[in-house]
């Protein structure tokens, strides 16, 4: 029996042997609530005694990318639970200037910490890291039926200690954690904190405790110094007995530190904007803003302001920065003031008791304070209008969403048909100056009802309603200005601002991208902004008009096409325009027998175009009475290249040119719409097709330019007006497209030349002046430099389209000569000129003149003798055959070279054939000019070096930014309206605050950087002081006072170790706030 019992034992014992049994014990909802906080702050790096993301490496690293930095970006948060309840773990950091290690021990510094952008705790304890536990509403169902749990009660709050002690002394973290306690609305916290000193090892560390009390109302006793001290001191007496310590600690370990604070709240001032800088007191400021940037601005050109001559040059740069604000100007900024409040903090720096009470007794004031601080508080950011930077942006959206730029919207929006025939838009283009002139015409009586949008993309989808007025206004300001000063250079900044002029950035861009400063197409988009951005004060009507802004641009576009019309066809220069090359001044006033005229290649095709237009009415001016037509001006209609087919029918030429027969056979549809060559043909003009009276006189209804005919290329690209020794080595300047060289082919035009010919062997005729040292080798007289003609004008896109002919050519030797043949109108003009200078001169004797390079003078002979170069030597050279055909012919009598009337109607041509979107597009470099013009042109970039500095990173972004890919939709123009607004802030932030202290351009720099500064003594002082002074001469009570009661304790342990205790008191009217901290020894505790 028994030895059953015994097998069957056995038998159970060996079935159990097969399971494994596991202690599966329960983890509390306080382990792993412990465990997620070290989780964080392992995630976080705060971890074996480093700040992890707020340490000094990491922040050194993001402070290059954060501008202006915020709590937002100083701050990190987690999500914990434990049980039911759900908490947040947020890491709070508070960027200060770098403090002594000891004063940071001490914490005496504690003013610098803010507390209307930060946690007020950072103030409360002189930290500038430390972390919060705090309950979360996770669901609406806790935001509702527990919101008394808003903040945790003293047993929660010790077990939420508790556990982040243990994580904390795991982790090695030594950021305090806070916890709040009681209702929230009082802010009352506890916290606990792990610190090590050196050298640091577990036997150093202490343990830091802080706890809060709030009285409300204020108790008398606690609300002066001597209450504080005795409150103080009781609490000092109690930790020092539980280290065996009795009797009071020595007088000599207690520091005493205070703060008074005084609150200026801004008021509303709707002129803040306006500049009241005196101009006379302006000569003792000094060049430089900071004695480290000594050299900031140490130019050449540097100007001593301590000369009389450099006062009276600062005063007259300042009333011409107040001239400019006067004129035509954009605004810029919000319509209130973006300063909240200016703070004064008096200081009272942390000395010894007895010192304390020696120093002050009890006069304790903003006047007996040994130091300074202003602190500064702005409008959010998100409530600071920036005018400016949002009419830029609504302008630009207003280009993008604009029914007929389809050009940019065609990669975003499927209603936009790319499939229309290529043909069809080339005849709406060839034909629409016609329409574009009529359409205007319609105009011309409706202004101010309503205009359907019309463009060559053929879309007029949108109508647009302006008013007249405004229309008129622009018009008027933009061909009747007024007169300005002379010396109204707006650029002639003082020698210390570092930022670029508007002019001098304009030739910065991207060659061909911008226009001239303050030119005529610069004031038409200048006074359209300005027009759409008037409005009420409320900025509705602003809103509204420049979202529609390409309506009223396009109303406005083809009324100034219609004005430029009308100044060409009355010989008047477009107001606005410079006509000479690389001057900066205005034309009318300069010298202009000195000057060049011609256009200049380093601006957009628009001005390139424009000008063509005003340099041929200049040239026609100036010809006028020198082409033998001094008795009859008679103005005759003036053929357009747009409206050709209009008078097809009245022509009453007996023959049929080349021209219209290409018109004809285009029209019809004999000419193939798909050849690019047939259709530049067909707007091509030869000088003998349009002339029906031998050689075409300026008189004339229709000129050849040298672009079209067969010899031209004497069309300058830019620099050159006339010919000029050693200027070309056998090759003269390129033209745009030619047909045959210009010499006689017609018997017409042989007996053209021969009855302008000089007629008298011995006659010199059309000399300009002897030359110095030349003389004619068979001869001996002394040459004379003829008067030759000048050359025309090229735009740029004429000398692609010469460059791409001359290309077409080929490298072949009969190529090269083609080539030479079509470059030689200049060359056989000016030979005519000089046979008829020097009657006895030889091909020779016009190298040595023209080319004195292909002139190989003899060693040994005197300075006449010598020969030609071997190319020029050669029989087939292109400069032996002209001169052979070129007769004695002065250059008065020389037919034209430059066809005035044909250049400028093929100008007006490709003006009012250019859309107005694809004109905004062409001008989005200089809208972003007149931007940054705006906010250059205001005196305080000259005082600031804030924004001046910040004037120099928009100019480089406006440089690099790639502005043909926002014109084709590659890109956005967000990153430069960001720019623009973060400027505009900064600057309407430097004008506030120079509102409120007058030429204290140190201390504003320092606000404008950090939101407090310490006023130094002397001016600022004096400034700050006449800020905050009441109607009686003195500066009120305080609105509230701060206390620092503070001991090391080194007593209480080894001479090498400090457990220091600090009372913070915060005394206002409705309450006291008190915040003591005691360390103890983690060792013993």
């Amino acid at each position: 029996m028994s030895g059953s019992k015994r097998r069957q034992s056995s038998a159970y014992s060996d079935d159990l042997s097969r399971y494994e049994f596991v202690d599966y014990t329960s983890v509390s909802h306080f382990e792993k609530f412990v465990t997620h906080i070290e989780e964080t702050l392992y995630s976080w790096g705060v971890k074996d005694g480093s700040y992890g993301l707020f340490s000094q490496e990491q922040l050194a690293r993001a402070r290059a990318a954060i501008a202006h930095p915020s709590a937002t970006e100083f701050t990190r948060r987690e999500t914990l639970a434990m049980g039911d309840d759900v908490f947040q773990l947020t890491y709070h950091y508070h960027p200060t200037a770098s403090i002594n290690e000891i004063d940071d021990t001490q914490q005496q510094h504690f003013y610098q910490f803010s507390t209307a952008q930060y946690h007020p705790l950072h103030r409360w304890t002189g930290l500038d890291r430390l972390m919060i536990v705090k309950p979360m509403q996770d669901s609406i169902k806790n935001k509702i039926f527990n919101s008394s749990k808003s903040s945790v009660d003293i047993s929660q709050a010790k077990l939420l200690i508790s556990a982040c002690a243990i994580a904390f002394q795991n982790a090695g973290c030594q950021v305090p954690v806070f916890v709040p306690v009681g209702q929230s609305r009082h802010e009352l916290y506890m916290g606990y904190g792990v610190t090590s000193q050196r050298p640091q090892s577990a036997i150093n560390e202490t343990e830091a405790r802080y706890s809060m009390t709030l009285t409300t109302p204020p108790v008398s006793h606690l609300s002066y110094l001597d209450g504080l001290k005795t409150l103080f001191l009781q609490r000092l007496s109690m930790h020092r007995e539980d280290y065996g310590k009795a009797g009071d600690a020595p007088e000599s370990s207690i520091y005493i530190s205070a703060v008074y604070t005084y609150n200026l709240k801004n008021w509303f001032d709707e002129h803040w904007k306006e500049w009241e800088e005196v101009v006379e007191q302006e000569t003792k400021r000094r060049s430089s803003f900071d004695d480290e940037f000594e050299a900031w601005g140490n130019d050449d050109d540097e100007v001593d302001l301590s000369e009389p001559e450099a006062e009276q040059r600062s005063g007259l740069t300042h009333k011409r920065k107040l001239e400019e604000m006067s004129q035509h100007q954009l605004s810029f900024g919000s319509f209130n003031d973006p300063l909240r409040t200016l703070t004064l903090s008096a200081l009272f720096p942390l000395i010894q008791e007895n010192e304390f009470h020696e120093a002050y007794d009890r006069n304790m004031d903003a006047l007996t304070a040994k130091q300074w601080q202003v602190s500064r508080e702005f409008a959010p950011v998100n409530q600071q209008r920036a005018y400016l930077a949002t009419l830029m942006e609504q302008v630009v959206e207003s280009w993008v969403k604009d029914p007929t730029n389809r050009e940019y919207l065609a990669p975003y929006d499927d209603n936009n048909d790319e499939s229309t025939s290529d043909s069809a838009g080339l005849m709406h283009n060839l034909f629409a100056a016609g329409n574009r002139h009529k359409f205007s015409s319609q105009m011309g009586a409706s202004t101010g009802t309503s205009t359907a949008s019309n463009s060559t993309s053929g879309l007029a989808d949108s109508v647009t309603v302006t008013k007249s007025d405004a229309v008129d206004d622009v018009l008027t300001a933009l061909f009747y200005p007024m007169a300005t000063s002379k010396d109204n250079d707006t650029k002639k900044t003082t020698a210390h601002c570092k930022f670029d002029s508007t002019q001098k950035l304009g030739l910065k861009l991207k060659s061909g991208s911008s226009v001239p400063y303050r030119s005529f197409l610069w004031n038409v988009l200048l006074y359209s902004l300005e027009a759409v951005s008037h409005s009420p004060a409320n900025g509705a009507g602003s809103k509204k008009n420049a979202t529609n802004f390409m309506g009223f641009l396009r109303v406005v576009w083809v009324e100034v096409l219609k004005q430029i019309r009308w100044h060409w066809e009355n010989s008047e220069p477009i107001p606005g325009l410079n006509p000479y090359l690389y001057d900066d001044s205005n034309g009318e006033e300069a010298d202009k027998d000195s000057k060049t005229l011609g256009i200049d290649l380093r601006y957009n095709i628009l001005h390139q175009k424009i000008s063509m237009i005003n340099c041929c009415i200049l040239r026609r001016k100036q010809n006028a009475p020198q082409n033998g037509n001094v008795g009859d001006h008679t103005k005759k209609p003036v053929q357009r290249v747009g409206r050709l087919f209009d008078q097809v029918s009245e022509e009453k030429t007996p023959r049929t040119s080349k021209f219209q027969t290409l018109l004809e056979r285009f029209v019809e549809g004999g000419a193939d719409s798909n050849s690019s060559e047939a259709i530049e043909d067909s707007i091509s003009i030869a000088p003998s097709d349009l002339s029906e009276d031998g050689p075409v006189s300026d008189g004339s209804d229709i000129f050849v330019d040298a672009v079209d005919d067969a010899s031209n290329n004497s069309s300058s690209s830019s620099d050159n007006t006339g010919r000029r020794p050693s200027q070309h080595e056998g090759e003269e300047e390129e033209g745009e497209e030619v047909m045959v060289p210009n010499m006689p082919i017609t018997v017409e035009e042989l007996e053209a030349d021969e009855a302008n010919a000089v007629k008298d062997p011995e006659a010199i005729e059309g000399e300009s002046k002897i030359h110095s040292t030349l003389k004619l080798l068979k001869t001996g007289q002394p040459m004379h430099i003829p008067i030759t003609q000048d050359p025309g004008f090229m735009t740029e896109d004429m000398i692609t389209q010469q460059a791409d002919l001359f290309e077409k050519l080929g490298t072949s030797t009969n190529a090269t000569q083609q080539r030479a043949k079509l470059q030689s109108a200049q060359l056989y003009s000016d030979m005519q000129a000089f046979k008829a200078a020097n009657p006895h001169a030889c091909l020779e004797d016009f190298v040595r003149w023209h080319s004195p390079r292909d002139w190989i003078a003899d060693a040994d002979a005197d300075e006449e003798g010598g020969k030609l170069s071997a190319r020029m030597s050669e029989p087939n050279n292109i400069w032996q055959e002209l001169w052979k055909w070129s007769k004695r012919i002065p250059c008065v009598r020389q037919k034209p070279l430059f066809n005035i009337s044909v250049e400028a109607e093929k100008a007006l041509y490709f003006l009012e054939t250019t859309s107005v979107h694809e004109f905004f597009s062409i001008m989005l470099p200089t809208l972003s000019l007149i931007a940054y013009d705006t906010l250059s042109v205001h005196p305080v970039t000259q005082y600031s070096k804030r924004v001046s500095d910040g004037l120099v990173r928009l100019s480089n972004e406006l440089v690099d930014f790639s502005w043909e890919d926002l014109r084709h939709g590659k890109r956005t123009f967000g990153s430069m309206i960001s720019m623009l607004r973060q400027q505009e802030s900064t600057m309407c932030h430097a004008i506030s605050l120079l509102r409120k202290l007058p030429k204290q351009y140190d201390l504003v720099d320092q606000l404008l950087f950090h939101d407090q500064a310490i006023v130094k003594e002397g001016d600022e002082r004096s400034a700050v002081f006449q800020l905050f002074r009441n109607e009686h001469g003195i500066i009120s009570e305080p609105s509230f006072r701060e206390y620092i009661f503070y001991s090391d304790c080194k007593d209480l342990t080894s001479s090498d170790r400090i457990l220091p205790s600090r009372q913070y008191t915060l005394v206002k009217d409705n309450e006291i706030r008190i915040m003591y901290t005691q360390t103890t020894d983690a060792l013993y505790n």
